[in-house]
């Protein structure tokens, strides 16, 4: 048998020259033989057609124009160009010998002619195809590539490498672009600084903005809010204040100078101007109960003398204490009166104590400074309760309504019963004078019954025009007016002194804008403010005009949701107006006119 070394001895070939002996590819034991012809002589016809002969899949014989296949183009990837690098390096040097020639040695040199070929499936071109390259693969394998010697090789390479100089440029340009980008941002900051204004004060750097701390797309690129913006949102909370007006003017009427006179202490020192009528400037704030809202049906608001601070009540026996600052309205504390429903609330005169009334025969009373509460009960023997009840300005006589007509007084300090007022009809409301000299009592009948603390008697009752069932009464703080509500809707306006000494006063106003039983009626600190509601239907509730007895037009606006108002209350300057209702849910306005709390 002639070797393989025999065979390149008789060829002139040297030694050194002879193939290299290459390893089987356990992927392709079945595969290992040489096939990379060039032209049609050097394909073995007899060994195709033997194995053409051994496939079982196809019957189809293999004619020789389709055995005319080129050189094995390999796929672009690192290890394929690597190797066709290699070959076309080897093919450059001296060596006389082509690849068909070494393809002829090896095939010679190989015994796989006992050896059947793996089915590969498809078509026969395709299976020698894929033989030619496996093979033509582990020829090239153990060779190293150093440089590309064709111009072909170089364009293949840096086709599927790229260009060394390429990369380099490449990589220079980021690296130039990331440059010039910074390099942008530092002039742009530079010119920014060199470009500020000299007046910049440094301590607007360090306000906590809630707007500022939203950062969101409307005001990213916004910076700090200016002062004009600044001086827009206090004037929308707070109202653009007198003093910041230049162009106001003083008008004050005589009716309006007796009112202050008689108010003193609680318009001391302002020279606002008088409420004009028909348009009411208010602005709708966040609900003042928004932290809590589990007092149930809203039963009284109020304010406290001299802090910013609201007690909330409602039938679901729980106290709220909230701040009143109308943007967050912060509960400060809570208080829970267990199986206790609470009708009435009331806060001393001094500000100091409130007292929680209900329906059974016990109320409690707590203490805002100490956070004590006490829980004092009625005696057995009466009949009355705490449902609804009163306290003097003078702090020192409270009044609370009993079952059969009759008119409680008590000592505001030491909750003692002092003496019982019997009226002719069943009370349903009461109202103590600023001056806390005069007790009103509207029966659920027509009268009004006039008590004096002084005399200790009843020295006048009157008939209420155009009532046939009273339900609610109200004196405004200047104690010239007095406000009685009925069933029937409607609200008269009297003068204080003629109810305390005619039988039959005329109303100075009447008005029946609402037509339901009126559960409310409240002046505010000027006494230039009535508000009056009904919690029969939604949204019932007016603000009156006192000096012309006309409504404002615009409130409540059509699109409201105020609900069935049960109670309506004033802050202790009228800046603030407070309605609750039924859902146990209590509004807030800002009334501009006012600028205080």
């Amino acid at each position: 048998m002639i070797t393989q070394k025999d065979k390149l001895t008789r060829k002139g070939l040297p030694e050194e020259k002879q193939p290299i002996d290459v390893p089987t590819n356990p992927k392709h034991q079945e595969e290992d033989y040489v096939f990379a012809a060039e032209s049609d002589e050097d394909v073995d016809l007899s060994r195709v057609k033997q194995e053409e002969d051994d496939d079982d899949d196809s019957d189809d014989s293999v004619d020789e124009d389709e055995m005319k296949f080129e050189e094995p183009t390999p796929k672009r990837s690192r290890n394929t160009v690597y190797e066709a690098a290699k070959v076309k390096e080897e093919s450059d040097s001296d060596e006389p010998e082509s690849y068909s020639e070494m393809a002829k040695t090896e095939d010679d040199s190989l015994d796989v002619k006992d050896e059947k070929p793996k089915k590969l499936g498809g078509s026969k071109r395709l299976r020698l195809e894929r033989k030619r390259h496996a093979q033509f693969y582990e020829q090239m394998g153990d060779k190293e590539i150093s440089k590309a010697g064709t111009r072909q090789e170089k364009e293949l390479m840096s086709v599927v490498f790229g260009d060394k100089t390429e990369i380099v440029s490449q990589l220079e340009d980021k690296k130039d672009a990331k440059l010039s980008k910074k390099a942008r941002k530092k002039t742009k900051s530079k010119s920014g600084q060199s470009q500020s204004a000299v007046w910049h004060d440094s301590d607007d750097d360090d306000l906590d903005d809630d707007v500022n701390r939203k950062r969101n797309k409307y005001n990213r690129d916004q910076g700090l809010l200016t002062n004009e913006r600044r001086r827009r949102q206090f004037e929308q909370i707070v109202g653009n204040p007198k003093w910041a007006d230049l162009d106001r003017k003083r008008e004050r009427s005589d009716s309006e100078d007796e009112a202050m006179r008689k108010v003193g202490h609680v318009v001391k020192g302002t020279t606002s101007l008088a409420l004009p009528k028909g348009m009411i400037e208010l602005k709708k704030l966040k609900n003042l109960n928004r932290e809590t809202k589990h007092e149930g049906e809203i039963t009284s608001i109020n304010f406290h003398p001299t802090s910013m601070v609201a007690i909330i009540t409602g039938k679901g026996g729980m106290v709220s204490i909230v701040a009143v600052d109308g943007v967050r309205n912060e509960k400060l504390h809570t208080i829970g009166l267990e199986k206790f429903n609470i009708a009435c609330a009331r806060l001393a005169s001094d500000g100091n104590e409130a007292i929680f009334g209900g329906y059974r025969k016990f109320y409690h009373v707590y203490n805002l400074l100490s956070g004590q509460s006490d829980t004092i009960k009625i005696p057995p023997l009466e009949t009355w309760s705490m449902k609804n009840f009163r306290i003097s300005s003078c702090g020192e006589y409270l009044a609370s309504v009993g079952d059969c007509g009759e008119v409680h007084v008590l000592s505001a300090k030491g909750k003692e019963l002092l003496w019982t007022i019997q009226l002719r009809c069943v009370c349903q409301a009461l109202a103590f004078t600023p001056d806390s000299r005069y007790l009103l009592c509207h029966s659920n009948d027509t009268e009004v019954t006039v008590y004096s603390f002084e005399q200790r008697r009843i020295v006048n009752v009157f008939q209420d025009e155009g009532c046939v069932n009273g339900s609610a009464i109200a004196v405004s703080p200047s104690g010239q007016y007095v406000a009685t509500g009925s069933r029937q809707g409607v609200v008269n306006i009297y003068s204080l002194d003629e109810t305390i000494g005619k039988k039959f006063p005329v109303p100075q106003k009447s008005i029946t804008n609402l037509t339901t039983y009126i559960d409310s009626l409240t002046f505010n600190a000027t006494s230039e403010l009535l508000a009056m509601a009904s919690s029969t239907i939604p949204n019932a509730v007016k603000l009156v005009h006192v000096k012309s007895g006309t409504v404002f037009r615009n409130f409540p606006i059509v699109a409201s949701s105020l609900g069935n108002v049960t109670t309506v209350e004033f802050s202790p300057s009228g800046g603030f107006l407070a309605i609750g209702n039924k859902k146990s849910v209590v509004s807030l306005f800002r009334v501009k006119h006012y600028q205080n709390y």
